[in-house]
């Protein structure tokens, strides 16, 4: 049996997706390869729109 990961952050909460979606602009910023720069940008993407779901449920949460 496998031991659980432990996270400093947990990688799907609200925090911990905001530092992915840096990551991966930083990363995008640096890379050359148009290539690589492409699949960057779709996990980008991806982790943007997460992003904007768990905002949007944090912000349903205070009003």
């Amino acid at each position: 049996m496998s031991e659980p990961h432990h996270y400093a952050i947990d990688p799907e909460s609200l925090q911990g997706c905001r530092l992915r979606v840096l990551f991966h602009t930083k990363e995008l910023q640096q890379e050359q390869d148009p290539i690589v720069r492409a699949n960057i940008a779709q996990y980008l993407a991806d982790a943007a729109a997460t992003l904007a779901e768990l905002e949007a449920e944090e912000a349903r949460k205070v009003a």
